[in-house]
């Protein structure tokens, strides 16, 4: 009894949760914790940064024990003497010092990478967000026009009963009642699909409804195209790698020439004698690269080749970013300007004209048709107003994704 009075109590709580409203920055922070392609970034950045201390380390001390002149048949402690060693190569000064700058910088470089990936989560996700809600409005908008339809329907239906009007008064009205529940049918079929995707992406479970805002706030560009280029640079997660990359380039030439220096080993022996007195033994060991012909100058040129491609790679990278900014903010720009627009003066005159029509319809001085044209532009127009504003959220994001940073 206990229990089944508890979940009575519940069940208006879980309800209340599951209308909890997802907006927009609150889908970006989910996305940043649970999203697995963002996990993964995350990873792969610690995973380079883990080989830093590995490419500084020396490498590992060599030890071991050798038995001399051992019988036949004896036990190895009756052997002339055994010997106990330990040796380590130690590389010249400086190389050491080089080999973790080339991690560091190639660390900072799949950095980069990870941040460009998760960028790219945030602009699938942003993108989306603003097709799903373009889409729900304009289901709202193609409701609203299927309401109305049914009022001009009856009131046509009520005329031609009482001989007021022709039968195709009526059956326009019907055919564009119709129209207008095909389109419903192909606008929930398209927010299925986009809202599948955005479960996927906050990885979430397919059956949990998601709800997003009715309106939106909309993002204002106030920076000048100069401003955004500057932060590009700084910014860009693309520019940023090859920066490191071209470092990292760097670091691994000297690396090479320093292969032209030789390296150290030292050793130590400890001689154990059954029939003398024990003693000791001290080696010291350099390696003489002698075949730098055909291995030093090709790895010198390889690494040289390599800075000189990243260098390339990166004053194109700075070229391109450069072209895209600049159509990306027009783009951002432009949207602003036809939303604007829409707003202070299509919107207001569509629907000032539908109220004209329905008046003028009412007294007689227009057609149905008219009235039902007057109907048809205002819906169009209203859609069209929801698209210039999900074009404009995703310009805009696409912009950010480009500056590397939230404007």
């Amino acid at each position: 009894m206990f229990i089944a009075l508890l979940l009575l109590l519940l069940l208006p709580l879980q309800a209340v949760a599951g209308d909890k409203i997802l907006t927009l920055d609150e889908a970006i922070q989910e996305v940043l914790i649970v999203n697995q392609d963002v996990r993964a970034a995350g990873y792969r950045t610690e995973a380079a940064k883990a080989r830093i201390p590995q490419a500084k380390a020396l490498d590992d001390p060599m030890v071991g024990v050798m038995f001399e002149d051992v019988p036949f048949g004896d036990n190895v402690t009756h052997g002339e003497q055994i010997n106990y060693r330990i040796e380590q190569k130690l590389p010249f000064p400086g190389k050491r010092h080089v080999r973790g700058k080339a991690a560091r910088f190639d660390a900072e470089a799949a950095a980069a990478n990870a941040s460009g990936r998760v960028r790219d989560v945030l602009l699938d996700l942003k993108r989306t967000y603003y097709e799903v809600y373009r889409i729900e409005r304009s289901l709202e908008v193609n409701r609203e026009n299927q309401a109305l339809l049914r009022q001009f329907l009856g009131s046509t239906e009520t005329a031609y009963a009482a001989g007021k009007t022709t039968a195709a008064n009526p059956l326009k009205a019907q055919v564009e009642l119709s129209q207008l529940k095909n389109q419903e049918i192909l606008l929930h079929q398209e927010h299925q699909t986009h809202m599948a995707h955005l479960t996927a992406i906050l990885n979430r479970t397919d059956h949990e409804d998601l709800r997003l805002p009715s309106r939106l706030s909309w993002p204002r560009l106030k920076a000048t195209l100069e401003d955004i280029e500057a932060m590009a640079v700084e910014s860009r997660p693309e520019l940023k790698e090859l920066r490191a990359a071209e470092k990292r380039d760097r670091a691994r030439v000297t690396s090479a020439k320093q292969g032209l220096i030789p390296d150290f080993a030292l050793g130590f022996e400890y001689n154990q004698r059954p029939n003398r007195e024990d003693a000791w033994t001290g080696t010291a060991m350099i390696n003489l690269p002698v075949f730098f012909w055909s291995k030093n100058r090709g790895e010198i040129r390889e690494a040289k080749a390599s800075l000189q491609a990243a260098k390339a790679e990166h004053d194109s990278m700075e070229i391109h970013t450069r072209h895209e900014l600049e159509q990306a903010y027009s783009g951002v720009t432009a949207s602003q300007k036809v939303v604007a627009s829409y707003e202070r003066e299509i919107l207001p005159q569509a629907k000032t004209t539908l109220e004209a029509a329905r008046t003028a319809y009412a007294s007689g001085d227009v057609d149905f048709l008219t009235l039902i044209d007057a109907a048809r532009t205002y819906r169009d127009l209203k859609t069209s107003y929801y698209e210039s504003q999900a074009r404009l959220g995703m310009t805009f994001a696409e912009l950010e994704r480009l500056v590397g940073r939230d404007l």
